[in-house]
Parts: C-alpha cells; structure tokens; sequence
C-alpha cells in the first residue's frame, strides 16, 4: 500500500495550482475553464453565541458552529465560448452566418449622410468597394475614408462632392464568416457538476480531486490593463463536496 502523505513529507508543504472543470446541467462532458492565475478556498462560517449572565454582565458561555458557505473563487486568464458566456450571462449562441459575395454583388444604401460622421455598412471583411452618389463615383480619401475589415465608413468634412442629407450606395465582394449570437444578461447562474483538480510542483497526478454540484458566477469582470485580460469565477456547492486526496505515489 503506497506510503500516506503525513507531516514531514515533502508533499505536506504545500504549494498548489488548480484546475477548474464544469459539466452544465443537461450537458455532457466537463469543460475546461482554462488557465488559472490563482485561486483559494475561501469559506464563510457563521457562529451561534450562547451567553450567561453574572456578576452584574453577560459573557460568552458557548460559541457554535452554526452555518457553512462553502466556494472557490478562481482567477482566469483565458477565454473560450463557455467562459465568454459565463461573462456575459449569456445562454447557449446560435450561429449567424455572413455568406459570401463577389462583388458587385454585395450592396448596401445609406441613407441621410452627416459630413464628419461614421456609418456602417452592415458586412464585415469587405473587399473591392465601390461608393457612389447617384451615378456618381466618390473618391476614397477624398469623399471618405473606408476600414474594409469593420464596415466602417466615414464621409469626409472637406467632400466638395457630398451634402447633408445626401444619399450614397455602396457596392463590394465581402468574406463568409460565421458569428456566434448570444443574448446577455439572461442566466444569472451557471449551474452543474463541477470538479475542481488540485496539483503541486511534486507530481503531475492531482493532489486533491473536489467534486460537487453546484453553481458558477462571476465576481470581477475582465480588466484590460496590458496584460491577459483576468476575471474571477466563484463555485459555490449546493451539495456537500466530495473530497480525494491521494497518498504518495
């Protein structure tokens, strides 16, 4: 039987990382959340006083353990559909294609123009653009400016060709791409089976194997300061965790 890992033993100093899995209810299968900057357990007790009164004061005669709130919070660094919907309390995305054209077969009108503002076309990775007023051609740098790969137009202050109010029509080829459509702020909680693998710099078999089920929120939504965009992601058992520590291997 392998040796139990006890005080004294190298693996009782403990310097640990984790990894963070999630299975959705009515989903198969644990998602990865990816790449954890930190993490800790971070339990919250709360504590029942009986008191006795003498001498003229009341003291403390017995203190109880009276609630536990168990959760892990988990510092992540990375981003993939699952965490994107964690983000931004999204349910399930649908796919939006944007079909292929050869120009000129893309078109697109606007309509109003303001000289010095921004519109958008309407398609993303745009490619041999053509912009008119009327039958007449504009001039790139001249009557506008174009980004090709937002859709973005803008007409220019100084345009001699172009009035407010003016209507122009565009025509172009454009990429396929397909868009992931999520609608935010509609699932509060993430909730399912939820398997936290604790390591340490000893051995690449987990120390410690927490599963339970419960749920997922977010407590710190990502900053972007220079470095890898992190945010924290709270689990929070609404079952009694099950815990398994290996012995030394």
């Amino acid at each position: 039987m392998p040796t139990q890992i006890t005080l004294g033993h190298i693996e009782a100093h403990e310097k640990l990382t984790a990894r963070l899995f999630v299975q959705p209810s009515g989903e198969s299968g644990y998602l990865d959340c990816g790449n954890v900057a930190d993490y800790k357990h971070v339990p919250e007790n709360q504590y029942k006083q009986r008191m006795v009164a003498q001498g003229g004061f009341r003291y403390v005669n017995d203190e109880q353990l009276d609630t536990v709130h168990n959760k892990w919070e988990f510092t992540l660094d990375e981003m993939d559909v699952f965490n994107h919907r964690l983000l931004n309390l999204a349910t399930t995305p649908s796919s939006v294609n944007q079909a292929a054209a050869t120009a000129p077969a893309g078109t697109a009108t606007i309509t109003g123009i303001k000289k010095g503002r921004c519109f958008f076309v309407g398609v993303v990775n745009l490619n041999t653009v053509v912009v008119k007023k009327g039958v007449t051609s504009l001039v790139e740098g001249t009557d506008y400016t174009l980004d090709l790969n937002t859709g973005i137009i803008t007409i220019l202050a100084g345009s001699v060709t172009l009035s407010d109010g003016d209507d122009i029509s565009l025509t172009f080829g454009n990429a396929a791409l397909t868009f992931e459509n999520y609608t935010a702020n509609s699932q509060v909680l993430f909730r399912g089976s939820i398997k936290i693998l604790e390591t340490n710099q000893f051995s690449g078999v987990p120390l410690r194997e927490i599963t339970f089920t419960g749920c997922l929120t977010v407590t710190a939504w990502p900053e972007q300061t220079g470095e890898f965009g992190k945010y924290t992601v709270r689990a929070t058992p609404t079952s009694a965790p099950t815990i398994k520590r290996r012995y030394q291997p």
